[in-house]
């Protein structure tokens, strides 16, 4: 099962955070697969067993341009994480190895100050809320 929530300041900074195990890791590569190859789920909450623990939206979208990780500015719980095929690929490459064991990986950020997306693998429980 995969978890994830936005987080004000985790690790020296704003981050969104997406944990579970070697499963929910597999899940995870399979839909960054498909968002590299423009298709795929329109949110993450559509990946299998991926929940929200906050109560927070993030959907996926496949642009020209990479842009990352934005809050929306009228809705505060809804996140768009923009990203071109080549990111999301590159995405899929750095999970890649989480299958297979603990530990982390920051997605790529388009620019500088915006929300880091952490996907780990093992370091935290089930039970994890924002703070």
């Amino acid at each position: 099962m995969l978890r994830y929530a936005y987080f004000h300041d985790f690790k020296s900074g704003p981050k969104l955070l997406i944990w579970g195990g070697p499963e929910g890791m597999a899940q995870l590569f399979e839909a960054l697969a498909m968002m590299a190859q423009g298709e795929g789920p329109e949110a993450l909450t559509d990946i299998p067993g991926c929940i929200s623990v906050d109560g927070t939206t993030v959907l996926l979208e496949t642009v020209g341009e990479p842009e990352g990780l934005e809050r929306d500015p009228v809705e505060p719980e809804l996140f768009h994480w923009r990203e071109d095929p080549d990111t999301w690929f590159l995405c899929q490459e750095l999970v890649e190895p989480l299958m297979h064991g603990c530990g982390h990986q920051n997605m790529p950020s388009a620019a500088d100050g915006e929300i880091v997306v952490m996907v780990s693998c093992g370091e935290y429980s089930t039970d994890l809320k924002p703070f």
